[in-house]
């Protein structure tokens, strides 16, 4: 019998900070340890954002957030991140398990070129790319492959989770890039804990089938339930024969931080939103 908290035990739990340029980033060391791949997740300091967008905002979509000052906060994003700016392509979440494969043609999408189809995750084997995914309590899964130098970044919102968008990027990558399982490193960055994701009973109970034996739901108050989604998200890797010691959680929670993060569901949606980013180096 698999024993899932044996393999729980084995990731690599935490992460780096640092400020560069007045700009906060949260990195995963096993990634950093690599050197093949430049990443992180912003913080909501360093922009120009002004009231509950203050001050990093990358979010496109706060509809009273001027489009040029979220524009001007991607480049100073890109500045402190070294990145060339408009190698950049960003998703267009749209909570569903969606990957899409880019390359140059791509350069630009969603802020300087017309946004990709909807998508929650992107994957490249080139190295002239930036992957971008928007957050704000979703779960940002990065990919790397280090034989085929590949690369995949995903959103993870609850339904992304339930329907395996981790599962489907893994596999994706298998196909497109020849992926092998057993290089492939993957990590979850700042996302919702389970203690302040309460969702209705059903939708815990549907968690709990479809995951049995992992112990990634909890009861709450009358007609509530936790749900862990990165414990979810973990399963989907080991069920994509990942190893778990190459498997990565930051485990710093949106909702709880918030002198540094953003979170939709803490500000009921008055928020700004973060970036999660990865580049073949």
């Amino acid at each position: 019998m698999f024993d899932f908290l044996a393999a729980w035990s084995k990731l690599k739990v935490g992460y780096k900070y640092e400020i560069v340029n007045g700009i906060g980033f949260f990195t995963l060391p096993a990634f950093s340890a690599t050197s093949l791949v430049r990443h992180g997740f912003t913080a909501r300091c360093g922009g120009i954002s002004k009231g509950p967008y203050s001050t990093l905002n990358l979010s496109f979509s706060r509809d009273d957030e001027p489009y040029e000052n979220v524009l001007e906060n991607y480049r100073l994003f890109a500045d402190a991140a070294d990145i060339d700016w408009d190698t950049m392509v960003m998703d267009s979440f749209e909570h569903g398990i969606n990957i899409i494969p880019v390359g140059e043609r791509h350069k630009g999408a969603g802020y300087l070129k017309p946004p990709l189809p909807p998508c929650d995750g992107l994957i490249t084997n080139n190295a002239d790319i930036t992957l971008i995914t928007g957050h704000a309590d979703c779960l940002p899964i990065y990919f790397l492959d280090t034989e085929q130098l590949c690369i995949g970044l995903v959103h993870a919102g609850w339904k992304g989770t339930l329907n395996k968008i981790c599962l489907n990027a893994i596999r994706l990558m298998q196909l497109r890039y020849n992926a092998k399982p057993t290089h492939l490193l993957a990590g979850i960055g700042p996302c919702i804990c389970r203690n302040c994701f309460e969702v209705s009973s059903d939708l815990g109970e549907r968690f709990a089938l479809e995951y049995p034996g992992i112990p990634c739901v909890d009861k709450a108050k009358a007609g509530k339930a936790h749900v862990d989604l990165a414990m979810v998200t973990v399963a989907q890797c080991l069920e994509g024969c990942l190893l778990p010691e190459n498997i990565s959680y930051a485990d710093v929670c949106t909702f709880e931080d918030e002198r540094r993060l953003y979170s939709y569901r803490r500000d009921s949606g008055n928020t700004g939103g973060m970036a999660a980013y990865i580049k073949l180096a």
